[in-house]
């Protein structure tokens, strides 16, 4: 992989291990909390170290336009409450594996979209390298067994899971829209905040104070990790990435190794073993994304600032 390469890779590859981690950080918190309060704490969480960053390095960050307040307040309905509320209503009514194949299919919906909305043009590597890396995913999903896709029944929890693919496609292209006039950390910062809102509103049936004070230290430090960790240096190191290589690319990346680094910390954290279809779906996925970052589509060669 070319040093090039190697930098166009980082940021998605940062924001794949943090939003990894908080598959690991949502099943401990879910032990003592709804998955609506998990997200609100989360968001919550995220917003004030947000707010922090942005105070002590420049404020201005928080300056924008009236005119683009309606489509900051998109981000947050589609990336922070769409996404979150269809994921954990999709649970209620299929299963894990079922979402995560699902989910899978981002980054040729986002690339569709985008293909439309924005006029972006892939490649035949980009084509390619999605099929190595989609391939990857399933293999990963099924346990080296395809044969168990035959028997996938489509019901209203996968419905509900494609609404939440939707959600973050369009949240991934507003960021691309968006990125042209504001920088990252400003449209990650107004996605959580918008987002905290609405959250607050939703969860005010759901005794959210007594949860939070029944809560163990696990969930305490879970909460706090999906927070800064995830939400908050995760959401950015995304939408930076959005910002330089595109929605699609971007996608693809996070999608492809976000299942790689959940395996890895699922041995870690629950001694859950790695089989071979995960080796081999690890190569195939690592394989796809090298093919597709060696095309310069999406990526017009700007550098968009964080601040």
């Amino acid at each position: 992989m070319k040093t090039e390469t190697l930098k166009t890779a980082v940021l998605p590859l940062i924001a794949s291990l943090l939003l990894a981690g908080a598959f690991i950080a949502g099943k401990f918190a879910t032990a003592d909390l709804s998955p609506l309060v998990t997200s609100w704490l989360r968001f919550a969480i995220a917003l004030g170290f947000l707010s922090g960053l942005a105070i002590a390095s420049k404020p201005s960050a928080f300056r924008v336009a009236r005119s683009d307040l309606f489509y900051l307040v998109l981000l947050g309905v589609f990336g922070i409450v769409g996404y979150h509320y269809f994921f954990f209503a999709s649970l209620q009514y299929t299963t894990v594996g079922n979402t995560a194949i699902i989910k899978a299919t981002n980054p040729a919906i986002t690339a569709f979209f985008a293909a439309i909305a924005l006029g972006e043009k892939l490649t035949p590597k980009n084509y390619w390298g999605g099929v190595f890396a989609f391939a990857g995913v399933i293999t990963l999903l099924t346990g080296g067994r395809l044969q168990n896709l035959l028997h996938w029944q489509f019901n209203r929890g996968d419905g509900l899971m494609l609404m939440a693919v939707f959600c973050w496609m369009v949240y991934s292209l507003l960021l691309k829209v968006l990125s042209s006039k504001y920088s990252v950390f400003t449209l990650t910062y107004y996605a959580i905040l918008f987002g905290v809102i609405l959250l607050s509103v939703l969860t005010l049936r759901e005794g959210a104070i007594a949860q939070i004070k029944n809560m163990s230290w696990q969930s305490t430090l879970s909460v706090f990790y999906m927070g800064i960790g995830a939400s908050g240096i995760g959401y950015l190191q995304y939408s930076r990435s959005v910002a330089q290589i595109g929605p699609t690319r971007t996608a693809s990346f996070v999608d492809s190794f976000v299942p790689i680094f959940v395996s890895i910390l699922a041995l870690i954290f629950f001694r859950e073993a790695m089989t071979p279809a995960m080796v081999g779906s690890a190569i195939a996925i690592v394989f796809g994304i090298n093919f597709m970052l060696a095309s310069g589509a999406e990526n017009d060669g700007s550098k968009k600032r964080i601040f």
